[in-house]
Formats: C-alpha cells, sequence, structure tokens
C-alpha cells in the first residue's frame, strides 16, 4: 500500500515564503504544497522539514513580529493557513538538535472562508490600554470579513467572526495594525476596486461580545483589471515634509502598478453596518470629498509582460522602492521618484510622482513567481527570497543607492590617470623600492612573499654533533615560482626548489635537491612552508611550519635613515621524535626583500644538527656569463631582438591608448598599449569598497617594444602563470615576473593571427601559433629545462608545422598530453586532429581527422578536456550558442596510421545568448561541492555574461557594450564567486568584479506544468542506473536520479535534475525510452518527433544529443503528436531499429521507422491511415502469440475522445527490407472498435496475463483505461488460436473478418466514479511476480504452485491519478479459467493525497535500494513527487 509516513520527496510550486529571527539568527520559511521548509539564512541548509496540512497548499506564512531586531528569541509563534484550513504552532531554539530548531503544530482547524491576509492584533509581550495579551491574529477572507483567531487552554484555535468590510469578492488584501491600536486592511476586489477600511482592536483584548465598529476611508478606483496584490506601506517620515506619510501600493491584471495616498485616512470616515451590505458612492457631508477617489492615484507605471502577482514596499532613509511579482517569471524594482513626494497633504492630479524602473531580476524559469520574503538587514540593504512555479527559492540583495543588487566593486581608468600614478609616484613603478610597508593590505608578510619571487644563490652549512649524520657546506641555487593556490583556503603560493651540490668535511661530494610549497593566507595574514608528495614533487602533501614573524623585532628595529628593516621569525615542527626548530631573518631595504636567512636547529634521537643558510639575490648577467660557445649564434639572435625591447618611456604615456588584457594571476592582468608598452596591473584592495579608486589598482610599466604597436596579440598559458605576447611581426614575447620585463623568445616572420600555449604534467611548454596569409600551424616545444635554463635557450627551438585544411581559419586549440595530439578549432565550426608523435620540423604534418559542422559554420571558441578523463571527453563551445561534450577514442592500428574516433555525446543550448567565448571548469575544493562546475562566458547583446552550467544560474552580468570590445575574464577560485572582468570603452579601462547576483536555495524544477514522464533504466559502459525522464510545457526536458533512502533515513530522499535539454518549440506531449535506455524519443505539438541519445558523461552527468527529427507530415505542420509507442526490432548486424506508432490531433495514425544504425539517423514515414472525426489520444502495441508456424501479427490498440478503444491489425515490418515511404496510402485500417467511456480516455496502459494452460496459445490482456468522466475502466481481451468473429460483453459482433490472424475477444469492467474527475494517469506497479513485458511475442507460462497445480489466477497493482489531487491503488485480480468479467476483482487497497496539482502523469519504478522492494510511484503535474509502494 501507499506509504502513510509524513516523508517530504517532492517539487511543487513555492507558494509562501517569510523570515523570522530565531536567537539572532535569520530563517526563512517556505511553503511547498503542504510541506514547511525551514532553511537557515545563512549557510543555505534545510534546517527542517515538516508536513502542515493533509490536502491543501500552504499559502501564506506570518510569525509573531520581532520588528527585525537580532535578538536572543528563543520562540517564535506561527500561523500558517492555506484555503480555508488553518494551523498554529511554535519554532523554537532547541540545543541538543541537530538543526538546532524543533516546530511543533496545534491541530488543524477551518474558517468560514478563504483566508487572503494575516496579522498578529499585538507585539508578544505588549498590551493596550492595560489590557493583557490574548495572542490573537486577525485574519481577512475573500468577502472582506475580518476574523480574529486565538487559541484556548488547550492550545486548539478558534476562529470568531469580528466584523466587516464592504460585502464584495475580493482577489487580494492586505492588513496591518497601527500603533495607536488599530487595525486597518486594504481590499482589491474582483473588478478593479480598492477598499481601504478599519476597525479599533482594543475590543480584541477583552472576551466581552460586543460589536466591532468598522469605518471605510477610500474606495479607490482605476485600475482595468482584476486586483491581484495590494500593500499598505508604513508611517514615512521625510525630514523635509516634517510630518508622517502613509501609502499605499497595488497591482492589476491591467499590468499596472498604481501608488495611493492614504495619509489624511482620518478625514474620510464613513461607518459601516456589519451586516447590511454596503454601496456607497460618496463620503460623508462634512468631508466634501468623493469616496471614489481616482484622484488619489499619485503614481503609475506599466511594468512586466503580464499579469503582476504582488507589490510590496522597500523602505531605507533614503529612497522607496516598490517590489513587484509576475507571471512573466521576473522580480522587478521601482524606484518612487520623491522629488515631488509628499508635496501636498492631497493630490489633486493624477501621476504627479514618477515610479522609475531600477531593476529586472530574471532568476525563475517558465512562468509565475508566487511568493516573496524580505528582511532589511542595513538601511540601505534589504535582502529578498522569491519562490515561483518552477520550485526554485532564490536569495538576493536590493540596495536602495545602487543600480543593481550583486556587492560590485567597478573601476575606470583612463591612461591619464595610469600616467599620473607612474609618474607622480602615487604607486611606484616596476623596480622601484618606494614601496610603503603601512598599506594595512601590504603587510609584512605579504611583502615577504612578494620578495620570495626571485632566484636566489644559497650557501648552507650543517654541523652535525654526532657522527652518523654528515657536517659540510651546500651552495646552489633556489627559486621561489609563484602559482595558483592548490585550495581556496590561501590567497598565494609558492613553489620552492633548492638544488646544487653538497661537500662534506671529509671531501665527497653529491648532488642535491629539496622542494617545498610555500603559502600565505590573507585572512589570517600568516606564511606556511609544507612538504610536497615525494612521487611528483609538486602536490602538497602536510604542513612543516609556520613562519611566525616576531612583531617585537620588527617593531623596535624599525627603519633607519636608510630605509632598512630586519624581521626575525620562527617556527616549530615535530617529525615523530625529532623536533625541528626554524628561525628566519629577513632583511628589507625601501620595502624591498633584499637578502634573509635561515637557520635550523634539530633535535632528536638520531639527529642533533644545525644548518644556517644564507639567501642573496642572483646577479642578472649570471646566466650570459656560463652560456657555452655553441649557444652564440642563437645569443645574438636574441640580444637582437632584447634590443627592440626599449626602456620604459613615460612622456606620452598619457596619449595612449589600451589595447590588449590578459590576466596573469588571480591578483594582477597585463595590458597592452597603442605604442607597444605593456603595463601590469595589481589588485590591491579590489575585494572591498575603498574610497580612493587609485588605491584598488597598482599600476607598473613592464616593457615597451615597436612589435607590439597598434596590434597584439595576448594570451595565457593554460596550466601557468606565464604570459605571450605577439606583435605585428610576428615575435613572440614572454613576460618574465621575476624581472618584471618582457623578453621575446622566437620569431615566426609574418604577423599572428592566433597564439596558444599549454603546460604539460612534465612542465613542459608547448606553443601553437598561425600567421596570416599562411595556411600552417606552427607548434613549438620547450621542455622544462630549456625554461629553466633561461629565454636564451628558446631560441634553439625549431617549429614544427601543421597543414591546415583548406579555409580552415584557428579560432581555438588544445593539445592533449595522454594521446600525444593537437585538437584545433576553426572558424567555420570544424575540428582538426592532429598526431603529435608524426610532428617532423622538415615536413608538414596532416589532419589525422577533420570534423566539419561541429558548431555548425560558427567559429569554435572552446575546446577543453573534461577533468579526470585524461582526455577521453572533450567540451567544445562556439559563437552558435552551444556547447557540446565528445567522447574521443584514438588508436594506431598502422604506426604511420593513427586512427581517431569522435562522438558527440552531449549537446545543448545556454539561456544567455550565441556568444560563448569561454569555459572553465572550477576544481572541487575543501568550502566548494565535491564535484567539479562548469563555468561558461560570453555576450547577449550588448552585456557579458558569466553562467554556471552545473547550476543552471547566473553568476555575473556587465553591460559593456558588446562582444567587439577588446576584453579579458578570469573566474574566482570559489565557484559561487563571479569573477573579474576588465574591458575597454571609449578608451576607459574598466575593471568589474562581483560576487554572484543571487544564491539557489532550493534549484526546483520545470516553470511549467509537466505533460510527460517516463522511467527508463540505463545501461551504458558497465554503468547502470535509473532515471526519470520529465516534458513539460516550457519545452524542456529534463533527466532526474531519484536518491531513495528507507526507513528512518527516508527525509533524506531527493530528486536530482541531471540534465536540461531544450530542443522543442511546443510543450513536450509525450515522451518514450528505449527498453535499453539509450535513446530517449519525445514528441510534442507542430508535429515535432525527435529522438536523442543519452548517455552517462564524466562531470555532466547525463548527455544528450538530438539525433534525428523526424520530417513533417502535413504541409503547415500544426498537429500535436498526441501520443505514440515504440517497438523494437534486432538487426541481422546486432543493431536495433525502431517502428514508432504515432496518433495526431486530426485523428490520423502514422508508422514511422527510426534507423539508428545508419551513420545519421533518420525517421522514414512507412503508413498513414485516419481514425473517425474523434481526435486520437493514446496508442501502444499488442503482440498476440499464436501457434507454431503462424506468422505472428502486431495490433495497435488506440484510444479516443469519443471513448472507445480501437484494434488495428499490422504485420510486423521487416526492418530489413527496403520500404519506401508511404504517406498518402490507407493500408492500416481498425478492424474492432469497442466503447468503454461516456467521454474521452485521457491514459491507458496494459498488462498480459499468463495463459490458461501450458498448451495454451491463446494470448490474454487487461486494458486499464481512465477516462474523462472519472471511472476506472478493466477490458479483458483475448486473443484466442482461432476465431473469425469479434465478440463483446455487449452482446454485440462485427462482420467476419477474412484475415486467418485470430480475432480478439473484449470483455469490460467499469467502476464509475472511481475518481472525484477525470483519470490523468494510470501505471502498472512492478511486484515481484511481475510478467514478462508487453511487447513479448511467446506466452506467458501459467503459475504453478509447490504442488504442481496450476494456479489460473494473477494478481497485479495499478495506480490511478486525477484531477482531484488523489492517487489510488487497486489490487487486480484476473482468474483466466474463467472467462468474461466474471475473472476480475478489483480493490481499492489505499488513497492518499498528493500534492501536485493538474496532475497529467504517473509512472513507477523499483526503488533498487535495499532488500524491501519497494515501489517508487512518480506523479507529475504542477510539481511532481515521489510515493512509495511497500
Amino acid at each position: 500500500m501507499l506509504d502513510d509516513e509524513d516523508v517530504y520527496d517532492a517539487i511543487d510550486p513555492i507558494t509562501a515564503l517569510e523570515f523570522v529571527i530565531l536567537r539572532a539568527r535569520p530563517l526563512l520559511l517556505a511553503g511547498e504544497g503542504p510541506y514547511l521548509k525551514i532553511f537557515d539564512h545563512e549557510t543555505s541548509q534545510i534546517l527542517e522539514v515538516k508536513r502542515v496540512f493533509e490536502s491543501q497548499a500552504i499559502h501564506g506564512i506570518i510569525a509573531t513580529d520581532r520588528n527585525g531586531r537580532y535578538d536572543d528569541t528563543l520562540a517564535v509563534k506561527l500561523l500558517i493557513w492555506g484555503g480555508r484550513c488553518l494551523r498554529t504552532g511554535e519554532l523554537r531554539y532547541v540545543s541538543d538538535e541537530q538543526s538546532n530548531v524543533k516546530i511543533n503544530f496545534n491541530e488543524e482547524c477551518y474558517a468560514e472562508d478563504w483566508i487572503l491576509a494575516a496579522c498578529y492584533s499585538l507585539d508578544v509581550g505588549s498590551a493596550v490600554n492595560g489590557f493583557p495579551e490574548k495572542k490573537k491574529t486577525i485574519l481577512v477572507t475573500a468577502h472582506n470579513v475580518a476574523l480574529t483567531l486565538r487559541c484556548d487552554e488547550g492550545g486548539f484555535p478558534i476562529a470568531k467572526r469580528v466584523t466587516a468590510g464592504p460585502n464584495l469578492m475580493l482577489y487580494s488584501a492586505c492588513v496591518e495594525r497601527t500603533t495607536d491600536g488599530k487595525i486597518f486592511v486594504a481590499s482589491g476586489t474582483v473588478f478593479g476596486e480598492i477598499l481601504l477600511w478599519s476597525f479599533s482592536q482594543r475590543v480584541l483584548l477583552t472576551d466581552l461580545e460586543q460589536p466591532v465598529v468598522s469605518h471605510l476611508h477610500f474606495r479607490f478606483a482605476g485600475h482595468e483589471g482584476s486586483v491581484f496584490g495590494i500593500r499598505i506601506s508604513p508611517e514615512l517620515l521625510r525630514e523635509r515634509f516634517g510630518e508622517r506619510k502613509r501609502m499605499l501600493a497595488s497591482c492589476s491584471d491591467d499590468r499596472t502598478i498604481r501608488i495611493w495616498d492614504v495619509s489624511d485616512f482620518e478625514r474620510n470616515d464613513v461607518l459601516l453596518d456589519d451586516t447590511s451590505e454596503i454601496k456607497i458612492h460618496a463620503g460623508p457631508s462634512n468631508s466634501g470629498k468623493k469616496m471614489l477617489s481616482e484622484n488619489r492615484c499619485v503614481a503609475t507605471a506599466m511594468g512586466h509582460s503580464s499579469r503582476i502577482w504582488d507589490v510590496r514596499f522597500l523602505v531605507s532613509k533614503s529612497s522607496i522602492n516598490v517590489f513587484t511579482l509576475g507571471e512573466d517569471s521576473t522580480a522587478q524594482v521601482w524606484q518612487l521618484d520623491e522629488n515631488l513626494a509628499f508635496s501636498a497633504p492631497s493630490c489633486d492630479k493624477l501621476d504627479s510622482l514618477r515610479l522609475i524602473h531600477r531593476q529586472t531580476y530574471s532568476y525563475h524559469s517558465g512562468k509565475n513567481i508566487w511568493a516573496s520574503a524580505i528582511i532589511q538587514r542595513q538601511d540601505d540593504c534589504h535582502t529578498v527570497c522569491t519562490g515561483g512555479a518552477d520550485g526554485r527559492i532564490v536569495m538576493y540583495d536590493i540596495r536602495s543607492n545602487e543600480p543593481t543588487s550583486a556587492e560590485i566593486l567597478y573601476n575606470s581608468w583612463t591612461m591619464k590617470d595610469v600616467a599620473c600614478q607612474l609618474e607622480e609616484g602615487k604607486i611606484p613603478a616596476a623596480n622601484s623600492t618606494n614601496k610603503s610597508m603601512s598599506d594595512p593590505q601590504n603587510t609584512l608578510s605579504k611583502r615577504i612573499c612578494e620578495g620570495f619571487e626571485s632566484m636566489w644563490v644559497i650557501e648552507r652549512s650543517i654541523r652535525s654533533a654526532l657522527p652518523t649524520y654528515p657536517s659540510g657546506i651546500f651552495n646552489g641555487e633556489a627559486t621561489f615560482q609563484r602559482r595558483s593556490p592548490t585550495t581556496p583556503d590561501y590567497d598565494d603560493e609558492y613553489s620552492y626548489t633548492e638544488q646544487g651540490t653538497f661537500t662534506a668535511d671529509q671531501g665527497l661530494s653529491f648532488a642535491a635537491k629539496r622542494q617545498y610549497v610555500y603559502r600565505y593566507q590573507r585572512a589570517s595574514d600568516t606564511i606556511s612552508a609544507w612538504f610536497v608528495k615525494p612521487d611528483d614533487n609538486s602536490t602538497v602533501d602536510y604542513l612543516f611550519h609556520e613562519v611566525r614573524l616576531d612583531d617585537m623585532s620588527a617593531l623596535s628595529n624599525g627603519h633607519d635613515y636608510q630605509g632598512r628593516l630586519e624581521v626575525k621569525a620562527n617556527g616549530y615542527h615535530l617529525c615523530v621524535d625529532d623536533h625541528y626548530t626554524p628561525e628566519y631573518t629577513f632583511r628589507f631595504k625601501n620595502g624591498v626583500l633584499q637578502d634573509w636567512t635561515l637557520a635550523y636547529q634539530v633535535k632528536g634521537p638520531q639527529k642533533d644538527y644545525i644548518a644556517e643558510a644564507s639567501y642573496h639575490k642572483k646577479g642578472k648577467d649570471h646566466d650570459q656569463n656560463t652560456t657555452h660557445n655553441s649557444d652564440q649564434p642563437a645569443l645574438s639572435m636574441i640580444q637582437a631582438q632584447k634590443n627592440r625591447v626599449r626602456r620604459p618611456n613615460y612622456s606620452d604615456l598619457g596619449h595612449d591608448d589600451f589595447k590588449s588584457y590578459v590576466f596573469r594571476t588571480h591578483d594582477s592582468f597585463l595590458v597592452t598599449t597603442a605604442q607597444g608598452r605593456a603595463l601590469l596591473g595589481s589588485f590591491n584592495a579590489l575585494h572591498r569598497r575603498t574610497a580612493g579608486l587609485e588605491q584598488s589598482i597598482k599600476w607598473e610599466m613592464v616593457g615597451q617594444c615597436d612589435e607590439l604597436v597598434s596590434s597584439s596579440i595576448t594570451t595565457r598559458t593554460k596550466g601557468s602563470e606565464l604570459v605571450l605576447f605577439s606583435g605585428n611581426n610576428g615575435t613572440i614575447f614572454i613576460y618574465d615576473h621575476l624581472a618584471k620585463e618582457v623578453q621575446p623568445v622566437t620569431e615566426l616572420g609574418r604577423k599572428v593571427a592566433f597564439l596558444y600555449a599549454q603546460k604539460t604534467a612534465m612542465e613542459d611548454l608547448s606553443i601553437f601559433a598561425t600567421c596570416l596569409g599562411r595556411p600552417v600551424g606552427y607548434v613549438l616545444k620547450f621542455p622544462n629545462k630549456a625554461l629553466a635554463g633561461g629565454h636564451e635557450k628558446w631560441f634553439d627551438c625549431r617549429p614544427y608545422l601543421l597543414s591546415l585544411p583548406a579555409s580552415f581559419i584557428v579560432t581555438g586549440a588544445l593539445y592533449i598530453e595522454s594521446y600525444d595530439m593537437w585538437i584545433l578549432g576553426s572558424r567555420g565550426g570544424a575540428l582538426a586532429f592532429y598526431d603529435a608523435s608524426l610532428l617532423a620540423s622538415e615536413t608538414e604534418s596532416r589532419p589525422t581527422k577533420v570534423v566539419h559542422n561541429v558548431h555548425g559554420e560558427d567559429a569554435i571558441t572552446v575546446i577543453e578536456c573534461l577533468p579526470g578523463t585524461r582526455g577521453d571527453y572533450i567540451l567544445t563551445a562556439g559563437r552558435d550558442g552551444h556547447y557540446a561534450v565528445h567522447k574521443i577514442s584514438c588508436w594506431r592500428s598502422d604506426v604511420e596510421k593513427p586512427e581517431v574516433e569522435f562522438q558527440t555525446v552531449h549537446r545543448t543550448t545556454t539561456p544567455f545568448g550565441p556568444n560563448i567565448e569561454g569555459a572553465f571548469f572550477h576544481p572541487p575544493g575543501l568550502l566548494d561541492p565535491p564535484n567539479h562546475e562548469l563555468i561558461l562566458w560570453g555576450f547577449r547583446s550588448k552585456n557579458f555574461v558569466v553562467w554556471n552550467a552545473t547550476h543552471d544560474m547566473e553568476t555575473m552580468d556587465v553591460e559593456c557594450g558588446g562582444a567587439h570590445r577588446n576584453w579579458t575574464y578570469l573566474p574566482q577560485r570559489r565557484a559561487n564567486d563571479g569573477g573579474t572582468f576588465v574591458w575597454t570603452k571609449a578608451s576607459v579601462c574598466r575593471v568589474h568584479t562581483a560576487r554572484p547576483s543571487h544564491l539557489i536555495l532550493q534549484a526546483g524544477g520545470h516553470g511549467r506544468e509537466i505533460k510527460a514522464m517516463a522511467t527508463s533504466v540505463m545501461e551504458a559502459e558497465g554503468c547502470a542506473g535509473q532515471y526519470i525522464a520529465t516534458g513539460s510545457e516550457d519545452t524542456a526536458i529534463r533527466i532526474w536520479s531519484h536518491s531513495y533512502a528507507y526507513g528512518s533515513n527516508r527525509s533524506n530522499s531527493r530528486f536530482k535534475c541531471l540534465g536540461t535539454f531544450t530542443k522543442h518549440t511546443t510543450g513536450i506531449q509525450q515522451l518514450r525510452w528505449s527498453d535499453d535506455g539509450r535513446f530517449l524519443f519525445s514528441a510534442a505539438g507542430c508535429e515535432e518527433l525527435f529522438a536523442w541519445r543519452v548517455q552517462p558523461v564524466p562531470i555532466i552527468d547525463v548527455g544528450a544529443v538530438c539525433i534525428a527529427v523526424c520530417p513533417k507530415v502535413t504541409e503547415d505542420g500544426d498537429l500535436r503528436i498526441m501520443d505514440f509507442c515504440i517497438e523494437e526490432i534486432d538487426q541481422s548486424n546486432g543493431q536495433m531499429n525502431y517502428i514508432i506508432s504515432a496518433v495526431y490531433s486530426d485523428s490520423s495514425l502514422r508508422i514511422i521507422q527510426f534507423n539508428s544504425s545508419l551513420p545519421d539517423p533518420k525517421f522514414t514515414v512507412l503508413e498513414t491511415s485516419s481514425y473517425t472525426t474523434n481526435c486520437l489520444t493514446q496508442i501502444f502495441n499488442l503482440h498476440p502469440a499464436l501457434p507454431c508456424g503462424t506468422p505472428a501479427q502486431k495490433h495497435l490498440c488506440t484510444a479516443s475522445s469519443d471513448g472507445h478503444i480501437a484494434f488495428w491489425p499490422s504485420s510486423s515490418s521487416d526492418p530489413n527490407t527496403p520500404q519506401n515511404p508511404i504517406p498518402e496510402t490507407n493500408t492500416l485500417n481498425p478492424s474492432h472498435r469497442h466503447p468503454i467511456h461516456q467521454s474521452s480516455i485521457k491514459c491507458m496502459t496494459s498488462i498480459q496475463l499468463p495463459s490458461q494452460s501450458q498448451s495454451s496459445s491463446s494470448s490474454q490482456y487487461l486494458i486499464i483505461t481512465g477516462g474523462d468522466d472519472g471511472a476506472l475502466g478493466i477490458t479483458r481481451l483475448v486473443f484466442p488460436p482461432a476465431s473469425t468473429t469479434i465478440t463483446t460483453d455487449n452482446h454485440r459482433s462485427e462482420p467476419p473478418n477474412p484475415s486467418p490472424n485470430p480475432q480478439p475477444s473484449l470483455s469490460t469492467l467499469l467502476i464509475p466514479k472511481a475518481h472525484a474527475s477525470a483519470i490523468n494517469g494510470i501505471s502498472s506497479i512492478p511486484t515481484t511476480t511481475t510478467t514478462t513485458p508487453q511487447h513479448s511475442l511467446t506466452p506467458i507460462p501459467p503459475h504453478t504452485d509447490i504442488d504442481g497445480n496450476t494456479d489460473t489466477q494473477s494478481h497485479h497493482l495499478i495506480a490511478t491519478s486525477s484531477n482531484d489531487q488523489q492517487v489510488k491503488l487497486w489490487a487486480v485480480t484476473c482468474d483466466a479459467g474463467i472467462q468474461g468479467t466474471g475473472g476480475i476483482t478489483l480493490q481499492l487497497k489505499t488513497s492518499k493525497r498528493t500534492s501536485v496539482a493538474d496532475v497529467s502523469a504517473v509512472c513507477s519504478m523499483m526503488s533498487g535500494v535495499g532488500s524491501r522492494g519497494e515501489v517508487l510511484v512518480f506523479v507529475a503535474g504542477i510539481g511532481m513527487e515521489c510515493l512509495v509502494v511497500d
């Protein structure tokens, strides 16, 4: 039966949100269907899930008001309502609970009418005029009646009618209390009117039975549609007006937002009779004002593209904003222009103010944002949460004084600003020593780390007190190389390598090498040294010691008159029994680290020695003095190139222009200029707001070269911080950060058109470049030894040549080390593969494989390896707006002829537009989710957009002017951060750093109604999994997994969306899987029938590619495919052919073949036929088993809107026999129609029954149908061994059929009123005795008991769902030995309310978890839910 445990496992629309503060901790309460979820505002974690109502969705939540104070409240009272249902409860802080919160509810009660709004009548613990507090609430119903609710001594809520406003039907209401003891009610009517009335809450404080007088203050007209949202503002005090004001905001079906002035409500006062029907046309005679008050509207704005559901005020000291939610799934912010605000006590002119649109937030999909919650964190900042029909909950900040909600630092630099900074010394140029040590971002620890970046000469003496450990002298060199931090916990990371010669006192000498990693953490301002793993000498292993600065030493020494400073530091490390005590001494001059010493004192059972080392910077001419004579030709060439690099010239810097940008690290980027300069920009305080923009970026000039004038290409080496430049004559330069200068490395002889560099796992450098006008590509390889030997040795390298295909303009490149293969992408959307092992300097290597139209005919801008796949999977993206994942297999059947197999396994689009320019797989970290996240960026019209494809969320949106700008972008170390974007606009360098624009607390699902659902077990490459496919009116297909946890852990059961695929242009109508789960077929309107190849993909989870589109069957192409079924046929080559039978909205039926074995799979229409004028709604295959030797005949069973099922006999098509399409013939005709329902059949399934005996060759089926009449039909279908006449239990017969194939007999058991409304979904529940699939071509043998007796009974479970939101489980027993309906018994086992509205599909599958054999029943409609059958 359906499990009745109170377990939440659904994705439903979010219909209510509310913030509460518990022990200074903001919590978010979310109503999702009948469930209440509690989120931690700071961590976004779900703390508690509770079912509030049995069947009603939650519509509203209020908590006892604490005025937004972050105090130590340990408990708050809650009131939750939905429809007429009410429930009160208490949310309490509990220290011994894992989530620290516990919620308890009183019994559910009911009001006399639908509840639209509520508020508490008093602050907790307060009183008015001496009356004690009674914990009462005020409710407003849909007929403008005010109720009071309080709890009796037993805690049971009691609702009582208090008073009423004008007796009108309402769509919206708002109730607020004032400090002077009044309750204000604003009511929005169905006919576009607004009523403002009030009553005193003083009478609520007593138990006396006395009438409550209500007063009508205003009746506004102006909206041209129903008023869906209304809100009363708090009292507004503006010093320049000298009085308090109050406003009212409303929104409507007419898409307008209106602001009304209600400040002088006391001047308009009409006494209302609680029992009479009020019709008011004018106010009291002494007021002299009309009660129908159109002229009270002080501001109007047209907003949203469809209906507006709600409106709220965001009030701060500096501004008044209005927040609206709409059917178009957007939230918008409007600022009330206060230049004329409250200029008079009453406004006599319409639109005397203005509502100015500030921002649109499009964080939901589909239609409808239903709920919002707002908490004011600071005076100018409100945190907003919104929930929509897509089940998504989004949180973001809205600031009163900023145009956007994200925390942004936006810097603008002209070249004159840069020149002023460099020339006037605000921040010194490169190699200057005037670096301030007082900058809070420039601490001693930070300066020490920056000073490490150099090459050092070491001299270390070791004096050991034990003869077993040698003493001697070490001489060598050490380098600190900065690299990207391997964990987000640290801000800077340096790889330390020393190598040299150790000479013992006895005269023995040998080479020695040592490696560490030094890290700097900005938050704690600490330096630490770490061991590296011995297997790769690069990966951080474990902590060696922390470098603790001696602050007193630095403070006492200070700077002397020559700018010198000496800083001491120490540390400690225990290695088993050995104690290491390092002591550092750092010597600065004018803020620059000049030299340093490191002394180790080591004590232990086997060690007792002191090692003292001194470090001095290596001279700049050291390498040149040690160069061999054989290198002189290369030296002369590089010296000639060096002569082109001029000393920086600052004279005309202010007249220069920014050209190209490239990031070196997360904290610095390089810029080339129109006059050939190279500038280094370093971020000082980019991640916090500063008063002086000039202090946010430190500029340095690092070189100037004539080859960089006017034109330059810059690139950052993949996997390294090396930066390469190329100018207008083919010279490639590298930026040497240790020397802070630009060095030439090679020359190609012609202007470079494309430049790419990548470091390998062995630290070798590979460079690929193309030149204008040359049909070849250049590959340059630099071993790690050459890199360490200095740039002079680079000119020994000779480029290898790659022959490019015709018209192949390279726009992307990637080197796959595991395959030793280069992959190039072109402007025309093609990929070319080159075997790098065959490269020869004398000849041009030709591509091993070329794949065209990978991204249509648009440029490929991204080629990346999927992490952890060693090049077996690559990601590509292009300017066609798609990104794709491809599987690559490479082998060598012949040494000279390698083979490459290429298959696209995933392809989809991004929502931000056609221009995808970059991609990045963010690695998992300690603070991030333990999976890689795919980050994409590109351009949407004039905006630069960063998109997190893993979580379907936008993390940055910058209006920059478009893709034609010079720009660069670098993602941040945390996947949730937006990154840094640098670009040029109007000759100004602009820098934009942003945190995410929003945070998704709950991902949700489809934004529209789910119309189709199908389950499958996918088996591919040894990986099996259970998947659920859903299709919606939002045209998207989603693949889900369901992690089911049984027993006490069921609250951990969750849906997980593995992928979203979009190609359909209309709502999805039906989905079907192939038996092996490799193919998914989808049907929709406009005659769209697609075939998708689905398979697991690393990182992406599940990949899908649309491999075939069925051609249109009519000229207009406007038919809807109502349903289809699939028959799989084995081919001789082991491949599968699929015969698809589809029914269309014009009552036609078509047989379509899908050939998956072709290189280009395609659909072919084989047959077509038509039904009556009634629409066909359902179809499936029947395969009756016939006597041996009799040819098998397939039957199609269809259902239609006339309540009949029909049978269409058809010979199975041989897929190996060529057939021409026959779109105009009617060779397929129904042989029989059988009536079941009074009206349309909405759903249908079948169960194949076991045969009556071992010798019987008849086939029996149960056909289960659900109708629009709410009835459930069970039709018994029998195909006898031989028969020529069709008989039914209705004593009707059809003329004999001349076909030799057997004809069926039918009998129907109809259960009327099985549901209260239309049955839209039926699913056969799998059990341990489930028979073989309905497609079986052989009879199912009868069941025998232990004694060998034949058991002719079969038992089945059926789940049905309906618009009445009931899921019912039926037990069906069929006795094959009894003919007709006499052998069928039906029993309702259980019925359970589902939280899903407008149920359209139901399916089931085994849980696959544990040994209990639970079956999961999935219900879909407006949302989706999982139920458990034990």
